[in-house]
């Protein structure tokens, strides 16, 4: 009888084992869940983020693009929009949760003149009312746990019409 006992001690034993092993693997299999749901939520995040900023950026060179004297627009005038666009933008992206430092953040802003210009082509630029801007941003997106090979560039553009 006694022999019986041992036997299922024994038993019991490896069966401990065996769960051991078992919550091991299930345990890794749900961690791993977890931060696969938080870096998709912070790929969610990022995206909202850029988008954000290409919208602000373009409200902002929208509402102070145009000189006082429309005629006498030089390119200084232009990278100066284009620097404070630049600013806004990048103010923002450091609120939320994108490395500004990254090599791979781009900011453009680029003006286009319509075919037909309103007044007489002397008084007409690219900053002028009624001409269009775009603002696009690009950001290499970086993991938190580098156990997922995300590799994805995130993009945003965002377009208006200059008021004044």
């Amino acid at each position: 009888m006694s022999h019986i006992l041992f036997q299922q001690q024994d038993g019991w034993r490896s069966r401990r084992g065996q769960a051991a092993v078992e919550f091991a693997m299930s345990a890794f299999a749900l961690v791993a869940l977890i931060f696969g749901v938080v870096e998709f939520g912070r790929i969610v995040l990022v995206f909202n983020t850029v988008t954000d900023a290409a919208r602000l950026g373009a409200r902002w060179a929208v509402t102070n693009s145009s000189p006082p004297n429309v005629s006498s627009v030089t390119t200084t005038d232009v990278s100066n929009i284009q620097s404070g666009v630049r600013t806004v933008v990048t103010s923002f992206l450091q609120g939320g949760t994108v490395n500004t430092n990254s090599a791979g953040l781009s900011i453009n802003t680029t003006f286009s003149q319509y075919a037909s210009c309103p007044s007489s082509p002397a008084t007409c630029s690219i900053t002028t009312p009624g001409n269009p801007v775009t603002v696009s941003i690009s950001y290499p997106y970086d993991v938190l746990v580098s156990i997922y090979p995300i590799n994805i560039t995130v993009r945003a553009t965002s377009e208006g019409i200059i008021t004044w």
